[in-house]
């Protein structure tokens, strides 16, 4: 009896805490609760041939994405508790200016980049360019701004807001994917360009919302210190394709569609368990980031703790029953990706192990290390697809997903005992 009135005078006391960790959590959610009801009916209006095209570019936002936001938000997140208020704002200033311009002109040299690779290498694939990689990839600078507002929120726990800005957002993409897919039938098209209006319709608010922004002086030399930062996260994060990204570049070019087209339903089901991770990871990463702020080795262990936790158990449970969700999600349709989920589904709980080792190392500066992991991990996963799709396809793809986080995960505690007197330093300072 007391230990359940001691669990009452607790979550009493902490009343708002939890309130404030279950409208993040539900915000991370609701594109997942969303997707999950209307992917019976996107899933009986999209072919194979849709699921492979849309796959296909898709693939490369891991690589174009970090290019385009260059990382920005990283550095407004490790400095938001390190400054004060009228600091940040011009911080703010910096991140939005840079986002409103330079991702547009990166995105820009980013498909074009495309269009050499595929006429130089890939001449003869089965996938047109054209528009499919303009709406993909143009869309996402236009998540910029509205980033930077999420970021904002959540980092000044104002988790009301940030419910409702995601809300928003996944709402109108699950309407319109059902607009475009279900209704007008528009197949792969309707799919990415239901991503690209509602990136739009939300750059507009956003901007507008932080127009003031504009009229804050900005200058050269800050920009220097930002990007010093950044640069070595950037080219980390876009090694992170060879992770990523890199396996279905390599399938699309085998020339087998339609099994490539069942292997991205299995990759775009597991994707929920991605989200379900990130939502988990979003809610709690306030909590790392402060608990490393303020040398809190406890804090920081309690909620990396409950992440991988969480994760485990998710996956867990979703493994055995990988063929009666893809019965349900794909109305029966794609029942034979079932296979291909029950090995990419280990993916998000490896993706979740480094994602928490690489969030610390970032935190505390290391960004040097994120780098050199990348660089190895990325030439030790090249070499590891060419191997295991060479000889076992698509199933050597879907284990080498999983292989790759692990190897990454791997690196990066390694580097970070190599320099564990530049951890030390960072951790014993005042």
């Amino acid at each position: 009896m007391l230990k359940v009135e001691k669990i009452i005078a607790i979550i009493k006391k902490n009343k708002s805490r939890f309130s404030s960790i279950g409208q993040y959590f539900f915000a991370s959610l609701v594109p997942l609760i969303l997707n999950i009801a209307i992917n019976p009916l996107v899933a009986q209006n999209m072919s194979t041939e849709d699921y492979a095209t849309v796959g296909y570019f898709k693939s490369y936002n891991t690589l174009v994405l970090p290019i385009v936001l260059f990382y920005v938000l990283h550095y407004y997140t490790k400095r938001f508790y390190e400054v004060k208020e009228d600091e940040r704002l011009i911080l703010k200033a910096y991140i939005f200016k840079f986002l409103f311009v330079a991702s547009f002109v990166l995105a820009l040299v980013s498909i074009a980049c495309l269009y050499l690779y595929t006429i130089c290498f890939n001449a003869d694939s089965q996938i047109p360019l054209y528009p499919y990689a303009w709406i993909c990839l143009m869309s996402l600078p236009l998540t910029g701004i509205y980033s930077l507002v999420r970021t904002d929120y959540k980092m000044s726990q104002n988790s009301k807001n940030f419910l409702v800005i995601s809300v928003i957002y996944s709402v109108l993409t699950a309407a319109l994917l059902l607009f475009f897919v279900v209704f007008f039938k528009w197949g792969a098209l309707g799919n990415l360009l239901s991503v690209f209006i509602t990136n739009l319709v939300l750059f507009i608010y956003c901007s507008f919302k932080y127009r003031a922004l504009f009229y804050i002086p900005t200058n050269f030399q800050n920009y220097k210190v930002i990007l010093k930062f950044c640069t070595p996260l950037t080219v980390a994060a876009t090694l992170g394709f060879f992770t990523n990204g890199y396996d279905r570049v390599y399938l699309e070019r085998l020339g087998n569609v339609d099994e490539f087209g069942f292997y991205i339903v299995a990759f775009s089901i597991c994707n929920y368990l991605h989200v379900f991770a990130d939502a988990v990871g979003n809610t709690f990463q306030p909590d790392i980031f402060r608990a490393i702020a303020n040398r809190n080795t406890r804090s920081f262990f309690k909620y990396t703790m409950v992440i991988l936790v969480m994760n485990a158990l998710i996956v867990a449970v979703f493994v055995p029953l990988a063929p009666f969700v893809a019965d349900i999600l794909t109305a029966g349709k794609y029942l034979y990706s079932a296979g291909y989920m029950k090995i990419l589904a280990v993916s998000s709980f490896a993706s979740t192990v480094y994602f928490v080792i690489s969030q610390f190392t970032v935190a505390v500066g290391l960004t040097n290390v994120t780098l050199y992991n990348k660089i190895l991990t990325s030439l030790l996963s090249v070499a590891m697809f060419k191997v295991l799709i060479d000889n076992f396809q698509f199933i050597g793809a879907a284990w080498g997903v999983s292989l790759s986080f692990v190897i990454s995960s791997i690196g990066n505690l390694l580097f970070v005992y190599i320099y564990r007197s530049k951890l030390m330093c960072y951790w014993n300072k005042k």
